[in-house]
């Protein structure tokens, strides 16, 4: 099969061909992210499965217990459980709406066959924020390790992001993806030593009958079961729905899979979903049970000073700055394309251009964060970057593609929405969340600001 064949084959309605027939590349991948002699690399279900997991274990999986501080631990936990759902059913939609359209496994292109260039530009954009709005985060709970670490006061947390920033910058110089993946396992383990160095200690202090805080000078309140105060649940429904979006890339990696048969793809998003949520779930129980109503908008700040608190501490330190490393790869390549023309991924770019932008990405994402520390922090950012962009990658535009996709191929009305119609009301819930939260948090904003 010619290069060309390879571009423009595509897999029928009922789902990809089987394995024995498979090309070397995806048949929904044109551009190879990573070549060994000469020929396209694939990944297998073990690979699939750490990328996944490094793609959605970020700076949300800190503030489960936050969440659990404002809705109550139940319906803290059931929201996890109920995104983690939502969430791996529009990725298969994503996934399925590529192979209906007949496209490669790309968010944007299949906007794009949906919608056109208005579909295209819309789905590239929130991209882009998103990883933009991350990026901040990242650099604001780097800020937060090191003010925490070196015991500064809180009014010192400029000079503590811009040496966040000092320590980050060097490393998204590295050109190459390659080698940027060999710290995807490094990323792995910190999170494992970070969960343990946190979860342990909690539980062990919860079950031995220990509940004074000293580095807080309190005694935590009793646990919150639940509250279902409308304000509360829309103000941590984005935080809630951030922690498991990985629309944005996830569907390239399953594209890349050695099988990317319908049936492997559901086997890999159902462990993997299942896997987020059991680390989620024993990270958010374990610190709230310790610190309940004390609980900040990050674990990494609620904890205290003792020799393992900073074991974990330095861990979320490690997996932050690989993550943001991962991050930065992919927006700094849309930024080369649009506003250069120069494809990255082929270097067409010199290093002093490369370099050029780099530094001037960081520079932009370090005057983002100091704003976002002044006006809540990493709470801010979550919130921000789940309402506003989460929302419609995870649950307005995937339902929206399907729909349209089923509606060129002709099928009637109810099989577009749905048998029950199931998608509408997905749909419906996803702009009702994306209204209600991104109005809670521009009046948040705005009294911070003191404007009200």
């Amino acid at each position: 099969m010619s290069a060309g064949d390879l571009r423009t084959a595509s897999f029928g309605v009922e789902g990809p061909p089987p394995q024995a027939s498979r090309p070397e590349i995806s048949s929904f991948v044109s551009v190879v992210v990573e070549v060994e002699n000469h020929r396209p690399t694939l990944q297998s279900n073990t690979e699939a499965i750490f990328n996944l997991l490094n793609n959605a274990l970020g700076v949300s999986l800190l503030a489960v217990s936050w969440v659990c501080t404002q809705v109550g631990l139940l319906p803290g936990l059931s929201l996890y459980a109920i995104s983690g759902f939502l969430n791996r059913y529009t990725l298969h939609l994503i996934f399925r709406s590529c192979q209906l359209a007949r496209v490669k496994v790309s968010y944007p292109d299949v906007a794009d066959a949906c919608f056109g260039r208005l579909g295209f530009g819309a789905v590239a954009s929130i991209m882009t924020t998103s990883m933009c709005i991350t990026c901040t985060a990242y650099v604001v709970t780097v800020g937060a390790v090191l003010l925490d670490g070196f015991d500064w006061e809180p009014e010192e947390s400029p000079k503590a992001i811009a040496l966040g920033m000092a320590f980050l910058a060097p490393f998204t110089l590295i050109r190459s993806l390659k080698r940027i993946a060999v710290l995807s396992t490094v990323a792995t383990f910190a999170a494992i030593f970070q969960l343990m160095a946190i979860a342990i200690p909690c539980y062990w202090d919860y079950f031995n009958g220990i509940t004074y805080v000293d580095h807080m000078g309190a005694e935590p309140g009793s646990i919150l079961w639940w509250d279902l105060t409308p304000s509360k649940v829309i103000k941590v429904a984005p935080v809630v729905l951030l922690a498991y979006s990985t629309q944005a890339s996830a569907p390239v990696i399953l594209a890349s899979l050695q099988d990317n048969s319908w049936e492997n793809v559901r086997r890999i998003t159902g462990l993997v979903f299942s896997m987020l949520y059991v680390i989620s779930a024993l990270f958010g129980h374990s610190v709230y049970l310790r610190f309940r109503d004390l609980t900040t908008d990050s674990a990494l700040t609620t904890i205290g000073q003792r020799p393992v608190d900073q074991v974990a501490r330095w861990c979320g330190f490690v997996l932050v700055f690989i993550s943001y490393i991962f991050m930065v790869f992919p927006l700094r390549n849309v930024l080369m394309k649009v506003l250069l023309g120069k494809d990255e991924l082929e270097r067409e770019a010199s290093f002093k251009v490369f370099a050029a932008v780099t530094v001037s990405l960081n520079i932009f994402l370090l005057m983002t964060a100091q704003g976002a520390q002044k006006l809540g922090g990493l709470s801010l950012c979550l919130r921000f970057g789940g309402g506003f962009c989460s929302t419609l990658m995870a649950m307005v535009f995937p339902p929206l593609l399907f729909v349209q996709v089923r509606a060129e191929r002709g099928w009637d009305a109810r099989v577009v929405c749905g048998s029950r119609g199931g998608l509408a009301m997905l749909l419906a819930i996803g702009a009702s969340v994306w209204i209600l939260s991104n109005q809670a948090l521009a009046v948040d904003v705005l009294k911070k600001t003191g404007v009200l």
